[in-house]
């Protein structure tokens, strides 16, 4: 029941007080000192009406102190103020930009009787709107009737949305949202005050603008702590997405890899959000931990820009300006066998045969032809097959004249041995710098002074190419050592390194055979099972890799 108060007009009489039921009530009688008692209870009511007006702000408080997402804050402090100051209707505005370009931002609106869409507007700021002049002014309008605002006043009521949606705006209340230093960050407005009791419209008392002040001052330092915190998410948006353009401008050939593997990433969070049950049915990825697997998939190759570049983009076995030395030492060596030739015969005084020297040229020729493919041959990035491993034998002990006069090797033993890998275009030294490029992030993303909630982001991308197996790299982690967002980001990874078509030295490998790669990881305890099976059931691989 509703705790209420009731007065009597008595005239001459006496009061007589009474309670009924949580209710205090006085009427007309006789009663020898009932004023006087009439008059403490009426301060004991305030007192305690006041005491309820400071719980329910105190709530309040609590309540705006918990929401950090500045568009909620703004539809929870209209919400709440509307509750407390029983207003019809309410806006709130916010003050951007700084000195002659500060505007005033129509950020959230509430109307309990009419809605109409709503877009944000900016506006300049002039004391000839009632917002405008409470933020220039930082003092509170209390107006009855904002259709009889006296002439004097420099501020007018812009009856556009009375008009546009059919409402009679008349009892406002314009307060300053100011924070603990005074300044001004936007304007509370509350229209139309509810009289439950009249049974009709009513206006803001004193009382209601004292607590209006102190709901906005509250309000105030809440929206100033979620813009803040915005400005803070805005920064690492920035970082990441530089972070990210560096990458990319490091290593062009895998342009647009972090922004697929986070895609893929999320989206394989999400989904397990959306499954109840199964083995991760109890895990949930709230809004800022999907942000923080968000930041640490785009960020999780970072660490390519402590790897050489010669290493990082080789391609090919042997970089380009390897293999053009080598293959025209093989064209020098072929003319300086052919000279060499031409020289003996001259020398033993045999004549000069025409014919015979240029089928001593097509040898040469033929010889050198067959070198230079093999060569070409070997440096691709396949699966060296052993025929053309065991030809790299006749590059062995071939030498050519440098230009000093030495002879030396044609090939040189260190690009010899990269031609000799079996598989790919790494020697081991080389593999292992590439791999180092995960500890190079690590030690890079945990110098940066995240926020509590994004405090993760070093051990999730640390732990990317780990694998449940033990056989992952660097750490070498067991299962129960790798977190289950990185668990999701290897799925990622490995699927966007089969799937990509921008890879100059390899070619997409189809969808389905892709899954199947995935699915036989899985089966070797390489990958999670459980996430892939959500992956492929929920189709998250659709994100980047449509089914035709």
């Amino acid at each position: 029941m509703r705790r209420a108060l009731v007065f009597v007009d008595c005239g001459p009489a006496d009061v007589v007080l009474g309670v009924a039921g949580e209710g205090l009530f006085a009427g007309c009688g006789t009663w020898p000192g009932a004023e006087a008692a009439l008059a403490l209870m009426k301060a004991g009511w305030e007192r305690a009406k006041d005491r309820r007006s400071m719980a329910r702000l105190h709530e309040v408080g609590r309540a705006l102190a918990s929401e950090q997402n500045l568009d909620r804050l703004l539809d929870l402090i209209l919400t709440k103020a509307r509750e407390l100051l029983k207003a019809e209707a309410g806006s709130i505005y916010l003050l951007t930009g700084e000195g002659e370009r500060r505007e005033l931002l129509f950020a959230h609106t509430q109307n309990a009787k009419v809605r109409l869409p709503f877009h944000r507007v900016l506006m300049p700021v002039s004391d000839r709107t009632l917002a405008g002049f409470v933020a220039l002014s930082r003092e509170s309008l209390n107006i009855q009737d904002v259709y009889r605002i006296p002439e004097g006043a420099p501020y007018r009521f812009n009856d556009s949305f009375d008009r546009q949606a059919g409402y009679h705006t008349t009892s406002v209340l314009v307060v300053p949202m100011q924070d603990t230093e005074g300044e001004v960050l936007g304007i509370l407005q509350l229209l139309n005050r509810l009289d439950e009791e009249a049974g009709g419209g009513g206006v803001f008392t004193a009382e209601d603008q004292n607590l209006a002040q102190s709901l906005a001052g509250q309000a105030a330092v809440a929206v100033k702590n979620a813009q803040l915190r915005e400005e803070i998410e805005q920064l690492f948006e920035g970082f990441v997405a530089a972070s990210v353009t560096a990458i990319e401008a490091r290593d062009p050939v895998t342009s647009g890899h972090s922004g697929r593997v986070a895609d893929l990433t999320v989206g394989l969070a999400e989904a397990v959000n959306a499954t109840p049950n199964g083995a991760y049915g109890g895990l949930v990825f709230t809004d800022r931990k999907l942000r923080e697997v968000r930041y640490a998939s785009l960020l999780h190759d970072f660490g390519k820009v402590g790897v050489r570049e010669q290493v990082l983009v080789k391609a090919k076995k042997l970089d380009p300006g390897q293999l053009e030395m080598i293959l025209q030492r093989l064209r020098q060596r072929e003319l300086e066998e052919a000279l060499d030739l031409l020289s003996e015969a001259w020398r033993s005084g045999e004549r000069f045969d025409g014919a015979r020297w240029e089928q001593v040229v097509r040898d040469r020729q033929a010889v050198t032809d067959q070198l230079m493919h093999l060569v070409c041959q070997s440096n691709e990035p396949t699966v060296l097959a052993q025929e053309v491993a065991d030809g790299l034998g006749l590059l062995e002990n071939l030498t050519y004249t440098h230009w000093s006069g030495e002879r030396r090797e044609l090939v040189e033993a260190e690009s010899l041995a990269s031609l000799r890998i079996r598989k790919g275009s790494l020697s081991e030294a080389e593999r292992l710098e590439i791999e180092s490029h995960v500890t190079h992030t690590f030690r890079f993303l945990e110098r940066i002074p995240w926020t509590r909630d994004l405090s993760g982001i070093p051990e999730i991308a640390y732990a990317h190419h780990e694998r449940l197996s033990g056989r992952g790299y660097p750490r070498r982690l067991g299962a129960s050592e790798i977190p289950v967002q990185s668990r999701a980001m290897a799925i990622a990874d490995v699927f966007d390194a089969l799937t990509a078509r921008d890879r100059p030295y390899k070619g997409a490998v189809p969808l389905d055979r892709s899954l199947a790669i995935l699915e036989e990881e899985a089966r070797d305890g390489a990958l999670d099972h459980p996430l892939l099976d959500l992956f492929i059931e929920a189709r998250v691989f659709e994100r980047t890799v449509p089914r035709t």
